[in-house]
């Protein structure tokens, strides 16, 4: 028995590792470039936010069907909040860029879709 409970947590553990640590493969990219300047930034930015978005579809499709089968109503919910997230990033991002400069239009998408898929994790009932 314990041994069941041992492989069950050791899963589990397993499966945490493998979601991704968006702030350690930001990192990881900037310091493997060595040189930090805007073009570096937004490089490793916009790989790290490519990989959060692949995450973010993923999960919104899962968490989707399965609210549809539960309630239709929860289902057009929760798509009228991801398409009001996803507004709140695009304007949000724009403005960052405007003033604080260029390196935020691809970091500040990076940091708010890094977020929103960790959101996304916490709803997912499959956690795939």
């Amino acid at each position: 028995m314990f041994g069941l409970v041992l492989l069950a947590v050791s899963s589990l553990s397993a499966h945490a590792q493998a979601l991704p640590d968006y702030d350690a493969l930001y990192d990881s990219c900037m310091e493997q470039a060595g040189d930090i300047n805007n073009s570096v930034v937004a490089m490793c930015s916009s790989e790290v936010s490519q990989q959060a978005y692949v995450e973010i579809k993923r999960r919104y499709q899962s968490i989707y069907a399965r609210l549809l089968t539960e309630s239709a109503q929860d289902a057009s919910q929760f798509s009228a909040s991801q398409k009001a997230w996803r507004k709140y990033r695009n304007t949000h991002c724009e403005l960052a860029g405007s003033y604080i400069g260029s390196p935020m239009y691809e970091y500040c998408p990076m940091s708010l879709n890094a977020a929103r898929a960790l959101e996304l994790r916490e709803l997912d009932a499959d956690e795939c």
